[in-house]
């Protein structure tokens, strides 16, 4: 099978988007299918190497801001120039199948589908225009965020669910059904996200460490953490809570923490490398994720591999990818106390973590494993062919 991808970012550490669409290529072309991949190349990123995976860069070149998208008009480029190549690849290496990712992808794989016949799946993440009433209103006043992004950002989102496809893959059941309440008329298969391998052996834990990872943008709502370990450190001095991760919400956290004197307790180590996230994470007692909205939440088995309880939010999916009281915590996201109560408990009975992390790392390999989310991709691949 000859495939063809489009997706901006094709990375394996800059973002769970797009660490999927990396995983995806890799598997495909470890099964001896043809990978071709029309993506914008990342200043200073290193990428994957495979005799089956050709990779196309396209104007602009991007450089990586954390949690902030591409700009409008670097949409605009990747989407005319991806067509361009697009309509070369499609016609001279015979390509079965478009898969795109979300937003400008999805727009050059439709325009791509609609020139040439091709079958096209658009990937969708996440719906942001459900993620509550005021979600573009805020994501508008995080610093260096771009106004024209703020009023276009809807438009396109609902433009994608109109645009060209046969199929949408989504990562959770609470996409899906977000898709369904923005208008998704065609077929939708939930496909659960997987990791590979970066178990760490031998780290030693801090029983008084946690850890969050991902984007530093206003919905991942770490200050409901923050005041938690503001709480915990009137009992237990030494808490810690290590930040990783950037973002356009950065300078508002920074000046959170600034103003409860946490100086000593939380640290932004900003953005690390994928082997030193690992290591933190079997570092520390626990990840903390208290977003309040999400497609799947990548980092969530990235913990359980490391065998780490989990405090989620009680928001789908991360409230079905994480079970209370056995792979973690599912905590109201807007009271501290629940939170501070929960760091606690692990902090005093390092033992039940211990078992609790183990659970999680059973969750793993039963529910999230490479093989099935491989073989179910390659279902809907073939279900579109037939």
């Amino acid at each position: 099978m000859n495939v063809l991808l489009l997706s901006q970012f094709f990375s394996t550490t800059r973002g769970g988007g797009e660490y999927i669409f990396s995983l995806i290529a890799r598997n495909l072309a470890e099964d001896n299918n043809k990978v071709f991949v029309i993506t914008n190349k990342i200043a200073g990123e290193n990428y994957q190497e495979h005799k089956n995976i050709d990779i196309i860069f396209v104007p602009p070149v991007l450089q990586y801001k954390g949690g902030l998208p591409p700009g409008f008009s670097d949409n605009i480029r990747y989407t005319i120039n991806a067509v361009r190549q697009g309509l070369k690849i499609i016609k001279k290496e015979k390509i079965d199948i478009i898969h795109s990712n979300n937003f400008a992808p999805a727009l050059a794989g439709s325009i791509l589908s609609s020139l040439t016949g091709r079958p096209h799946i658009t990937t969708v993440h996440d719906v942001f225009s459900l993620c509550g009433k005021n979600y573009w209103k805020e994501w508008g006043k995080q610093s260096e965020v771009s106004s024209t992004n703020v009023r276009l950002a809807p438009f396109f989102e609902k433009l994608m669910i109109k645009l060209r496809y046969d199929r949408i893959h989504t990562v959770s059941e609470a996409t899906r059904d977000d898709l369904l309440k923005f208008g998704a008329k065609k077929p939708i298969h939930v496909i659960h996200n997987s990791i590979e391998s970066t178990q760490v052996n031998n780290a030693a834990s801090n029983p008084l460490q946690f850890t969050y990872v991902g984007r530093l943008v206003f919905y991942k709502n770490l200050e409901v953490a923050i005041k938690a370990v503001d709480i915990v450190r009137k009992t237990e001095p030494q808490v810690k809570l290590v930040i990783i991760g950037s973002g356009p919400h950065r300078k508002t956290l920074e000046e959170m923490v600034t103003r409860l004197s946490l100086e000593k307790n939380i640290e932004f180590r900003g953005y690390v490398t994928p082997e030193e996230k690992s290591r933190t994470i079997a570092e520390s007692a626990a990840l903390i994720f208290p977003s309040l909205c999400e497609g799947f939440g990548l980092v969530i088995l990235e913990a359980y591999e490391q065998k780490k309880p989990v405090l989620v939010s009680d928001v789908k999916p991360m409230s079905d990818i994480v079970s209370d009281g056995i792979t973690g915590h599912v905590l109201d996201p807007h009271d501290e106390n629940a939170w501070a109560q929960a760091l606690l408990d692990i902090i005093k009975d390092p033992a039940d973590a211990a078992k609790i992390g183990q659970n999680g790392y059973h969750m793993l390999e039963k529910e999230y494993g490479q093989k099935s989310m491989y073989q179910k991709i390659i279902n809907m691949y073939e279900e579109v062919l037939q």
